[in-house]
C-alpha cells in the first residue's frame, strides 16, 4: 500500500509544488500545507485498504503498484482538466479515486511465474 500511495503522491505533487512555488506565504503555512496534503492524499488509497480487507487477492510488485498510483493520479487530473469533474462536484473526484484503488486491489500483475515441474507434479 506504501508504494501504491507513493505513486499517487508522485502524479499528484507537481500541482502542490506549482501552488507553493508560486504563492507569496510564510514558511508555516507551506508546511501546513504540505501536510494536509499529505494526510488529504492518503484518504482515496485507503480504497485499495478497503479491498484487502475484504480479501482482495490480488499481488503485483512495488513498481507495478507505483505505476498504478501515478495513472490513477493522471486519470484524476485529467477528469479535472477536461472538466469531467469540477470542484462543485464535491468529494466525487476523492470517491471515484478511491473506487480505482479498490480495484487495483484485485489486480494481479507482475506475479512470479509457475515452475513447471511443479505443475506436472500436482496433474499426477
Amino acid at each position: 500500500m506504501l508504494y501504491l500511495y507513493l505513486g499517487f503522491l508522485i502524479g499528484q505533487s507537481y500541482s502542490v509544488a506549482e501552488v507553493i512555488y508560486t504563492a507569496n506565504i510564510p514558511f508555516i503555512t507551506i508546511v501546513f500545507s504540505v501536510t494536509v496534503f499529505l494526510i488529504w492524499s492518503f484518504f482515496p488509497v485507503l480504497g485499495y485498504a478497503a479491498a484487502k480487507v475484504m480479501g482482495a487477492k490480488g499481488e503485483c510488485n512495488q513498481y507495478t503498484l507505483i505505476l498504478l498510483g501515478v495513472t490513477i493520479s493522471l486519470v484524476e487530473k485529467t477528469l479535472y482538466h477536461y472538466e469531467i469533474l469540477t470542484t462543485i462536484n464535491g468529494y466525487l473526484g476523492m470517491l471515484i479515486t478511491g473506487i480505482m484503488f479498490f480495484l487495483v486491489g484485485f489486480l494481479s500483475i507482475n506475479k512470479k511465474p509457475q515452475n513447471p515441474t511443479t505443475v506436472h507434479q500436482r496433474e499426477a
